[in-house]
C-alpha cells in the first residue's frame, strides 16, 4: 500500500457508484459522501462518476441531480463524456448487434440493450428479471417495443448457467467478453471496456496529470482505475484485492469513508 501525499493538489476525482456512494444496505446515497463531493466541486475540483452502471440507471436514481458531476465513465468504460462532450463510445457493430438480437429471440431468451443514454428490455421470464432488479436495485428499463435501433454498448442476457456454453460460443463468434453477473444474468460487451480507458481520455482532454487525480472505489473492477491515478482510495467495505491495490483504505461507506478521506487529505 502506498500513501497519499498531502502536497499534491487534487484537480479531479473519479468515483465509483455502488458501495462507494450508494449504500445497498439502506438503498440510499451516503449523505456525507455527497457533501464531500459538493465541497470539492466548489473548490474547483472536477467530478467524474466511473461506474459499471448505465447513464439511464443513474439518471433514474437522481444521481445527477444530487451530485454536480462534470463527466461520466460508464458501463465499465464503455463510453466517456466530459462537459457534455462524448470523448468515445465503444459500440457493438450494428450488424453483430442485430444478429445477436435475432439469435436471442430464436432461443427465447430475455435480454437488455444498453445504449449510451437508454436501456431497453425484451422480457421472457419475469421471475429471472424480478430477481436481478431486486438484488441490484436497478431502475426498470424501457420496453423493447420502443427501441429504435440506437447503437448498443452492451447486451445483458437473462439466462441460467445451463446456457453458458451457447452464450460463450456466441461471444467468441463476435469477439465479445462473456461475463456472468448472477446465476440468472450474463453480460456481453466489447473486449476493450476498461474503467481506466475513460480516465485516460478525460485526463488527456482536460490536460490533468495522474498525480493530480484521485479515485474512490471498492471492488476488483476499480483496480485498473487505482493503478492509473496516483491517489486511490478504497472504501473499508471493499474487497481485499481492491484494498491492496489502493493507496489508502478509508472507513466503510456507512461510516462516511469518502468524506473522511477527502478531509484527511485536505481536498475539502
Amino acid at each position: 500500500m502506498h500513501y497519499i501525499k498531502r502536497m499534491d493538489k487534487i484537480k479531479i476525482i473519479f468515483s465509483d457508484f455502488d458501495w462507494t456512494l450508494f449504500d445497498h444496505k439502506t438503498r440510499t446515497f451516503n449523505a456525507k459522501g455527497i457533501e464531500g463531493l459538493r465541497l470539492a466541486h466548489e473548490k474547483g475540483v472536477k467530478l467524474i462518476i466511473n461506474s459499471a452502471r448505465t447513464y439511464y440507471a443513474l439518471k433514474k436514481l437522481d444521481t445527477f441531480y444530487l451530485i454536480p458531476f462534470d463527466g461520466y465513465v460508464l458501463v465499465n468504460g464503455g463510453f466517456a463524456m466530459i462537459d457534455g462532450t462524448t470523448l468515445y463510445a465503444d459500440f457493438i457493430d450494428t450488424k453483430i448487434k442485430d444478429s445477436i438480437i435475432d439469435t436471442l429471440k430464436n432461443e427465447n431468451l430475455g435480454f437488455i440493450l444498453i445504449t449510451q443514454f437508454n436501456t431497453y428490455i425484451k422480457e421472457v421470464d419475469k421471475n429471472l428479471i424480478k430477481d436481478f432488479y431486486s438484488v441490484y436495485y436497478e431502475p426498470y428499463p424501457i420496453d423493447f417495443i420502443n427501441y429504435k435501433n440506437e447503437e448498443v454498448l452492451s447486451i445483458q442476457v437473462f439466462a441460467s448457467p445451463l446456457h453458458d456454453d451457447f452464450l460463450k460460443r456466441l461471444a467468441d463468434k463476435y469477439n465479445l467478453i462473456f461475463n456472468r453477473v448472477t446465476d440468472n444474468n450474463v453480460e456481453l460487451f466489447p473486449m476493450n471496456f476498461l474503467k481506466s480507458k475513460g480516465i485516460k481520455a478525460i485526463l488527456n482532454k482536460l490536460n490533468i496529470s495522474t498525480d493530480q487525480a484521485m479515485a474512490f472505489g471498492d471492488d476488483t473492477n476499480d483496480i485498473p482505475m487505482f493503478n492509473l491515478v496516483k491517489h486511490s482510495v478504497c472504501l473499508g467495505n471493499g474487497n481485499e484485492e481492491a484494498k491492496k491495490a489502493a493507496s489508502y483504505v478509508t472507513d466503510n461507506i456507512e461510516d462516511n469513508g469518502m468524506f473522511n478521506a477527502l478531509k484527511k487529505f485536505e481536498v475539502i
